[in-house]
């Protein structure tokens, strides 16, 4: 490894000198944003397809076996798997999260280990793909911003390009996983670039079109198959309930994984918090089977009006009362899918807490949307309250209502539900930050002083 590094740093000092010369610094920034762009995307196209290929194996088990007794145990593998790796073969250098790019680009230049352009789709992988209750994106962006950190470090860049190329890594993952360019750039904005420059926009567009392109010719499938349905303004005093509903769930989202991971937090990482926080993940998913893994394909098929996804294999089916047993089920996917994420990830499995928003949101605005219909008064459709809840509850947790917006109206086809989710999304952030002043992301980065806050409750540099 040694003689690799110093082959290539020997190579990158002499294309560096090459450049200075005949190349423009602007043109360059842009050629190597194009090249950040693609490797992010391989990256993210690999995890989909690798996640996506085991999960639709685990459900024809399930159906072989006529329950789900056996894939439960899985996430406790999975886990154990990523608990190993991080301990014995990253040695405890491979930090997960979103928290951890924010502390490197305002405390360490953007500088980010090498480890962390490869180790996030390791123990991703077995985490997602096993099981595990979490998300993708986490590790997506994780892997992007290093991909960016170190090449900016190898090309012996500045800060501000650096932190241009980490950002362009991030986004780019994004947007190759949601095929959504343009969430991808505004995550990237609202997220991680609080001191924004203009001259920034342009590489982000270039590498987060090229992730999309790449993507989408990589793997074609889009991320949500339904639909758009027009909405009608009968129902936007309920879009309205739906954004406070969408509100009060992020709070309880975030504190909820916030409690688990700091009690276990103050445990070390070994075989006693794996079966202690891994036993009762694999007790949830028994009972709640569609906690499992990220949880999009239940999204997907109650988009579709499917609804016998959510009781599949589980004790609600043998209630006989469907009403009953769809509400209950949501109810409990609505409750345990952030305990399930933050336990997780207290095992020692690698994943975010974005997948598990977006399954909350979605099945919150389908049971809200169910709950109406089931009245004689009022019919509307459901499709619509599921992306609208989905968007909501991502805004609320990330504080980020700009990317729930372009997220869940590129991933949906379209800007049809444009109104709906700006309602929602703005109510659910305003609630959010009235209890919560602080995004998942940023909180301890406040509470380090490394983000300072204003009395307005802003938060700068």
């Amino acid at each position: 490894m040694i003689g690799y590094r110093k082959y290539w740093g020997r190579l990158l000092i002499k294309l560096e000198q090459i450049r200075t010369k005949h190349v423009r610094h602007r043109n360059f920034i842009i050629f190597i944003s194009f090249a950040i762009g693609i490797l992010s995307a391989l990256a993210a196209v690999f995890l989909k397809l690798l996640v996506g290929f085991v999960e639709h194996q685990v459900e024809k088990l399930n159906d072989f076996l006529g329950s789900n007794w056996l894939t439960a145990i899985f996430p406790l593998i999975g886990v154990g798997i990523s608990l190993i790796l991080l301990q014995r073969v990253f040695r405890g250098r491979l930090s997960r999260g979103v928290g951890f790019i924010l502390n490197s680009i305002m405390t360490e230049k953007s500088r980010l280990g090498i480890q962390h352009t490869f180790g996030h789709i390791l123990t991703s992988a077995v985490t997602v793909a096993m099981g595990g209750s979490v998300g993708l994106e986490a590790p997506i962006v994780a892997t992007g911003s290093a991909i960016g950190s170190n090449t900016g470090r190898d090309l012996r860049l500045s800060y501000r390009d650096t932190t241009l190329l980490l950002a362009c890594g991030a986004a780019s993952g994004i947007a190759a996983i949601f095929n959504s360019p343009i969430a991808g750039i505004v995550f990237a904005l609202e997220v991680l670039l609080l001191d924004f420059n203009i001259p920034f926009f342009i590489p982000l567009l270039i590498s987060t079109a090229t992730a999309t392109v790449v993507s989408q010719v990589l793997y074609a499938e889009k991320f949500f198959v339904y639909n758009v349905v027009p909405w009608d303004m009968a129902s936007i005093p309920f879009y309205i309930l739906l954004g406070a509903i969408s509100g009060l769930l992020s709070v309880y989202t975030t504190n909820v994984v916030e409690y688990i991971e700091n009690k276990f937090a103050k445990m070390p990482m070994n075989v006693y918090t794996w079966l202690k926080s891994g036993i009762p993940l694999c007790l949830l998913i028994f009972i709640i089977p569609a906690l499992y893994g990220e949880g999009y394909t239940l999204i997907t098929v109650l988009l579709n009006g499917k609804t016998h996804a959510l009781t599949s294999h589980s004790f609600l089916n043998n209630l006989g009362n469907v009403h009953i047993a769809i509400i209950g089920m949501c109810l409990l996917i609505i409750f345990f899918k952030s305990v399930s994420a933050a336990l997780t990830m207290a095992a020692g499995g690698n994943g975010g807490v974005f997948a598990p928003s977006l399954v909350i949101g979605g099945v919150a605005g389908f049971l809200f949307s169910y709950l109406i219909n089931l009245t004689p008064y009022f019919n509307v459709k459901s499709p619509n309250f599921i992306v609208a809840g989905m968007a909501g509850v991502l805004a609320g947790v990330m504080h980020a209502p700009l990317t729930a917006i372009f997220l869940l109206a590129e991933v949906t086809g379209g800007y049809t539900l444009f109104v709906p989710l700006m309602i929602v999304t703005a109510i659910s952030y305003f609630i959010t930050r009235k209890y919560l002043k602080h995004s998942i992301y940023h909180k301890a980065l406040v509470e380090n002083k490394i983000i300072k806050q204003t009395t307005e409750g802003d938060d700068h540099i």
